[in-house]
C-alpha cells in the first residue's frame, strides 16, 4: 500500500481523515504541516475529557519490535543512565552525546509514517516538536565540539525560531475557539504557559550566541561549567520532548487517557524534569541563558 493510500484509509476514532496530496515536488509531509498548521476548526474533543477512556490497548501491544521501538529503548535506558551521573555531578562524555544525536534523530525520523492521520493539533505538536529537536540536537553538538558544530546554531535556530511560532499560533488560536465556544479546559494553560517560558529561555540563550561569533571561546572564561550545562539541558529536552510525544501516543491507542495522562504529562515533561535539573546543577558555573 503506498503512501497516499494509508493516509486515505479510515481513520481510527479520535482522528481524521487526511486526502492524499496533489501537490508537485512538495513531500506530503511537508505540505501537511502547512495543512494541519491551519485547521483550528475539526473537533477533537469528549465530553468528559478527564476519565479514562475503555476499550484501548494494553502497553504490550503496542507495536514495539521495529526501529522506533529500539530507539525508544535506547532513549530510555540512556536517560537513566543520566539520572545517574546527573545525581553523582558528572559531565557528559562526547559518546554519550553523539549516541543521544543518533537515537533522537532516529525516533523522529522513523515517526513520520502515520502521522498525516491523526487529529490537526496532535499533528502541528509532533511537527513543532521535530523542529525544535532539530535546534536541541545542533546546541548539543555545538556544546560537544564547537569548533565543528559551533555554527549549527545558526540554520536550526531558525527552525526553532519557525516551529515555536508554529505551534503557539495554532495552540493559542485553539484554544480561543474553546474559549468562545464555552468549552476552554483552565487545566491546559499551567502546561501551555511553563512550555512557553522554557522556550523563551531557549530563545534568549540562543540569541546570545548568534550575537556572538566567538561565543564558545568567551563563555568559558566566566563560565566554565556553561557547555556541560547546556548539553544535559538538552539531553533532558531531547528525552521529555519525545515522552511527550509518546503520551500522546499512549492517548491515541487508549494505554493511558484522561486525567492521567494530562497530568503526567503537564509535571514530568515539563516541570519536574526542569526542577531535577536545575537541583542537581545549581553549583556548576553556568547560566542558562
Amino acid at each position: 500500500m503506498c503512501a497516499g493510500d494509508r493516509v486515505a484509509a479510515a481513520a481510527a476514532p479520535g482522528q481524521v481523515e487526511v486526502p492524499p496530496s496533489t501537490g508537485l515536488g512538495v513531500p506530503e509531509e511537508l505540505q501537511d504541516i502547512s495543512i494541519a498548521g491551519r485547521d483550528v476548526d475539526t473537533p477533537h474533543w469528549s465530553e468528559k475529557p478527564l476519565e479514562d477512556a475503555t476499550g484501548g490497548l494494553k502497553l504490550e501491544q503496542l507495536d514495539w519490535p521495529n526501529v522506533h521501538g529500539l530507539a525508544c529503548a535506547s532513549s530510555g535506558f540512556l536517560f537513566l543512565f543520566q539520572l545517574v551521573r546527573f545525581c553523582e555531578g558528572q559531565p557528559p562524555s562526547d559518546i554519550e552525546c553523539y549516541a543521544a544525536a543518533v537515537i533522537y534523530s532516529v525516533i523522529y525520523a522513523s515517526r513520520f509514517d502515520g502521522i498525516r492521520s491523526l487529529a490537526p493539533h496532535f499533528r502541528v505538536t509532533f511537527y513543532a516538536t521535530t523542529g525544535w529537536t532539530i535546534y536541541y540536537i545542533a546546541h548539543l553538538l555545538a556544546a560537544t565540539n564547537p569548533a565543528i558544530f559551533g555554527h549549527w546554531v545558526y540554520p536550526a535556530g531558525i527552525v526553532f525560531l519557525a516551529s515555536s511560532i508554529y505551534f503557539y499560533k495554532h495552540w493559542i488560536e485553539r484554544m480561543y475557539r474553546h474559549y468562545v465556544e464555552d468549552r476552554f479546559r483552565p487545566y491546559y494553560v499551567p502546561g501551555l504557559v511553563g512550555l512557553m517560558y522554557f522556550h523563551w529561555l531557549d530563545t534568549v540563550d540562543m540569541l546570545n550566541q548568534w550575537l556572538d561569533p566567538q561565543y564558545w571561546e568567551h563563555v568559558v572564561v566566566d563560565l566554565p561549567d556553561q557547555a556541560w550545562t547546556i548539553a544535559d539541558v538538552r539531553l533532558t529536552g531531547l528525552f521529555m520532548s519525545s515522552m511527550a510525544l509518546f503520551m500522546i501516543t499512549l492517548h491515541n491507542k487508549g494505554v493511558l487517557t484522561g486525567g492521567k495522562n494530562t497530568l503526567i504529562t503537564v509535571l514530568f515533561t515539563i516541570f519536574v524534569p526542569a526542577l531535577f535539573l536545575t537541583g542537581t546543577h545549581a553549583t556548576l558555573q553556568a547560566s542558562f541563558p
